[in-house]
C-alpha cells in the first residue's frame, strides 16, 4: 500500500510538471523573445517581451515596410555619397557605388535577403530625402503597427544608443508588414538575381540569410520567411514567420550568444506553438449585451488543458476606442482587440430605450398636432370655397329669375 501511495505522489508530481512545463513554453537561452498569432497578435509566449534591445539588422523589416508604402517597386533610386560612404567599414552591403541607379525592388531584395546597409539608406533617401525624415516615417510605421516602446534613428540598424526595440514590438512591425503582399513574396524568397546597372556591369545574386529560408537541413516547415541579425552590441537577433494548417505564427528572439541557439530558440517556439494551441472562434453574439460587434469573428488560440468556459470575454474603452477583452477565469489578458459599435436597438440599455421611447412619444404628439392643424386648415379652406361657390350659383339663379 505504502508503495503504491509512494507511486501516486511521484506520478502526480510529474503530471504538475509537465502541466506546467507546457503552460509555461520552452527552455530559451535568448534573453528575450515571444511568439505571437499573426492573425490577432494574440501573445502564446513571453520571455521579457517588453525589454528595450538593440535590434542589429532586423530594423529592415521597418524600412523596407516604410518604404514600400511610399515608392512603387519599379521606381529608380541614385545612390549619394552619404547612401554609400557613411557606413562603417566592414558592415553588410551589396558594394553600391556612388550615383549608381537601382530600382526599388533591387534595394528590397538587397536589403531583406542580404541584409545591405548601402540599399537600406538608398530606400530612405528616395523616399524621404533624407535619412532623418524617412527615420520619422518608420517611428510613425512602428507605432501604427502597434509598437509600444521603440525607437529608431537609422535605416540599417547598426547599432546607436537611441536606436532600441523589444520582441513584441519586432513581432508587430513584422505581423504588419506581413500584410503587404509585395513584403511577404520578398521576405521568403531564396534566391534573387540583380541585373547589372550603370556602374555595375555583372549581375549580383542574393541567397536569403535566414538558414532556416535558405539552408536545406534547416528549412522549417511551413516557413513563411524572416530575418536576422547581429552586431556585437545586440548579439544575435531573429524575427521568423511560419503558417500551417492556415495558422500564422511570428516569433523574435533577441541577444542570442550563439548563432546556432538562435535558430534553436526559434524551432523551440514555433513546435511548441503549433503543437500546443486549439482555436476557438469567437463571433458578435459572445460580446456582452451593449450593440458591440465584430468586424469579422475572432479566433482566439488556447493552449492545452484550456477550454471555452475557462475564457470571459468584457468590453472596455481606451483612448476613445472600444475593445474586447478575452481573459482566462483568474483574471490574466490574453487578447485585447477592438470592436465596433452596431446600431441594434435590441441592445440598447434600459436607460436608452427609456430615452428613446420618450423622445418618441413627444415626437408622435408634435406630429399629432401639426396634423390635427392641417386638418381643420383644410377644412375651413374647403368650407369658404363651398360658401362662396354657393353665393355664385345663388346670385347666377336670381339674376335668370329677373331676365324672364
Amino acid at each position: 500500500m505504502k508503495r503504491f501511495f509512494c507511486f501516486f505522489i511521484v506520478l502526480s508530481a510529474f503530471l504538475s510538471l509537465t502541466v506546467t512545463a507546457l503552460a509555461a513554453g520552452p527552455e530559451l537561452v535568448s534573453e528575450s523573445a515571444v511568439l505571437i498569432d499573426a492573425e490577432t497578435g494574440q501573445v502564446l509566449y513571453d520571455k521579457e517581451m517588453h525589454k528595450q534591445m538593440y535590434p542589429a539588422s532586423i530594423t529592415k523589416i521597418l524600412t523596407v515596410i516604410t518604404g514600400l508604402e511610399k515608392l512603387s517597386m519599379t521606381q529608380k533610386m541614385t545612390m549619394s555619397h552619404y547612401a554609400v560612404f557613411s557606413l562603417p567599414v566592414g558592415s553588410s552591403h551589396i558594394a553600391l557605388d556612388e550615383n549608381e541607379e537601382i530600382t526599388m525592388e533591387q534595394a528590397v531584395y538587397a536589403a531583406l535577403l542580404m541584409s545591405a546597409n548601402d540599399a537600406c539608406n538608398g530606400i530612405a533617401e528616395a523616399a524621404a530625402g533624407s535619412i532623418e525624415a524617412f527615420t520619422e516615417m518608420m517611428n510613425e510605421t512602428a507605432v501604427r503597427a502597434g509598437a509600444k516602446n521603440s525607437n529608431f534613428v537609422n535605416a540599417h540598424g547598426l547599432s546607436d544608443d537611441n536606436h532600441y526595440t523589444t520582441a513584441y514590438d519586432m513581432a508587430m512591425i513584422c505581423r504588419y508588414a506581413l500584410k503587404n503582399e509585395t513584403f511577404r513574396k520578398v521576405f521568403g524568397t531564396y534566391k534573387y538575381v540583380m541585373a547589372p546597372t550603370n556602374e555595375q556591369p555583372e549581375q549580383r545574386t542574393f541567397v536569403n540569410q535566414h538558414y532556416m529560408v535558405s539552408v536545406p537541413d534547416m528549412k522549417y516547415d511551413g516557413i513563411i520567411g524572416g530575418k536576422a541579425g547581429w552586431t556585437r552590441v545586440s548579439k544575435c537577433t531573429l524575427v521568423t514567420a511560419a503558417e500551417r494548417d492556415g495558422r500564422c505564427l511570428i516569433a523574435v528572439v533577441m541577444k542570442c550568444v550563439k548563432d546556432k541557439d538562435k535558430y534553436a530558440d526559434t524551432k523551440a517556439l514555433l513546435d511548441w506553438g503549433f503543437e500546443n494551441f486549439s482555436g476557438e472562434s469567437y463571433n458578435t453574439s459572445a460580446l456582452p449585451a451593449g450593440g458591440y460587434a465584430f468586424d469579422k469573428p475572432v479566433e482566439l488560440l488556447l493552449p492545452a488543458g484550456k477550454t471555452r468556459e475557462d475564457v470571459s470575454l468584457s468590453v472596455t474603452m481606451e483612448d476613445g476606442v472600444d475593445y474586447a477583452v478575452f481573459s482566462y477565469t483568474d483574471g490574466e489578458e490574453i487578447l485585447r482587440t477592438p470592436c465596433s459599435v452596431s446600431i441594434d436597438v435590441s441592445a440598447k440599455t434600459d436607460g436608452e430605450i427609456r430615452r428613446d421611447t420618450v423622445k418618441g412619444i413627444i415626437g408622435g404628439i408634435i406630429k399629432g398636432v401639426v396634423i390635427i392643424v392641417l386638418c381643420i386648415v383644410g377644412a375651413f379652406v374647403l368650407l369658404c370655397t363651398a360658401i362662396i361657390i354657393r353665393k355664385r350659383i345663388y346670385r347666377a339663379k336670381k339674376r335668370k329669375r329677373r331676365r324672364r
